[in-house]
């Protein structure tokens, strides 16, 4: 849950429910012996949420404080049933293949810095030309100039 949040701020907000969560699986395991048993338990979520993640310069990267979500997510919880003071806690969230990913939102850096030639600060050369004009219309000894 945690990965790539490094150097992040998270404003996250839920809601409500849409639907009433329901589980969709259920399911009991023992480990090498009869009475080490887990359980494990799919919750389908339907539910309104605002999220919005920002990088460490303060800029948005990824969601909105003001814009409404409907999230629909199936998060997978586990309990060691031997242990009569065991909680529940969530193991994973299941992604169905029918589902699309959200763009996962790249994170910020520092670009390297360029090496530039060394170049003169001197203005470049200007080349300056005296033409004489031929023609009747204009007057004579008009000066053009000419910059590369």
């Amino acid at each position: 849950m945690i990965h790539n949040m490094m150097d992040k701020t998270i404003h996250w907000k839920f809601l409500e429910s849409l639907e009433p969560a329901r589980v969709v699986h259920a399911r009991t395991t023992d480990l090498i012996t009869k009475e080490n048993v887990f359980a494990q338990l799919t919750v389908r979520f339907h539910t309104q949420q605002i999220l919005a993640i920002y990088d460490r310069f303060g800029r948005l990267i990824q969601g909105s404080e003001i814009l409404r979500k409907d999230v629909l997510e199936y998060i997978v919880f586990e309990k060691h049933l031997a242990n009569e003071y065991g909680v529940w806690r969530i193991h994973g969230k299941v992604i169905p293949s029918w589902m699309t990913l959200t763009d996962i939102a790249e994170g910020t850096y520092v670009l390297p810095k360029e090496e530039h030639d060394p170049v003169s600060t001197e203005p470049h050369p200007v080349e300056a030309t005296l033409v004489e004009d031929t023609s009747k219309d204009t007057p004579k000894n008009v000066t053009n100039t000419q910059s590369l």
